[in-house]
């Protein structure tokens, strides 16, 4: 049976559920990573700390550019994946904006960040202040505005391709909104790193 949610018709259905899951998701991750793991456990262990290092850039538009180029890098592979769904049904690009929100959740926890902060983030809602979670929104928004372009269906030992519908007008703007959203975020965070 088709999930009514996830796969609704309408863009704000979709984000509105996956939205829901990636919350639940954050704040049970983040609570128990707070709680229960040491702190900077992920320090330097992902392949974005490993090529961008712990280096600040000279400038603030260096920095906001770099940020703003691994979060579009993100979009852009949330897209790729999504054209492969499982089983004929799930997209398998809502799969990625959850496992990036649930290391999200562990880096903000045990302050695991390239560039730390002064100590590990308790869950509270300051979090809000921050661009993370508004970076992990538009990856939601992405995944959501491109459920349906998958290309390729795995089913059992094989795969087939199907055809894809065109974006439809909600849609782009989903993409568009997205994109606004990571650059938006990215400034934000630029300017919280600069301030350091």
């Amino acid at each position: 049976m088709e999930n009514k949610f996830l796969f609704n018709d309408s863009i704000i259905v979709r984000f509105t559920s996956l939205f829901v899951i990636g919350a639940i998701l954050f704040t049970a991750v983040w609570y128990l990573s707070y709680y229960f793991l040491p702190e900077g456990i992920m320090q330097g262990k992902t392949g974005s700390a490993i090529i961008v290092g712990s280096d600040v850039a000279p400038t603030m538009l260096e920095e906001w550019g770099t940020i703003v180029m691994w979060n579009l890098w993100a979009l852009f592979l949330i897209v790729l994946i999504n054209l492969i769904r499982y089983l004929d049904r799930i997209p398998l690009g809502y799969v990625t904006p959850l496992g990036t929100i649930t290391l999200y959740a562990v880096f903000l926890g045990t302050n695991s960040f390239s560039i730390p902060m002064a100590e590990p983030m308790a869950p509270t809602l300051a979090v809000l202040l921050r661009g993370g979670p508004y970076e992990m929104t538009a990856y939601i928004l992405v995944a959501v505005a491109t459920y349906n372009q998958s290309r390729f269906a795995l089913t059992n030992n094989s795969y087939r391709i199907s055809p894809v519908p065109r974006l439809s007008l909600e849609q782009w703007i989903g993409i568009g909104l997205a994109i606004t959203l990571i650059l938006l975020a990215g400034w934000h965070e630029a300017a919280m790193i600069m301030a350091l």
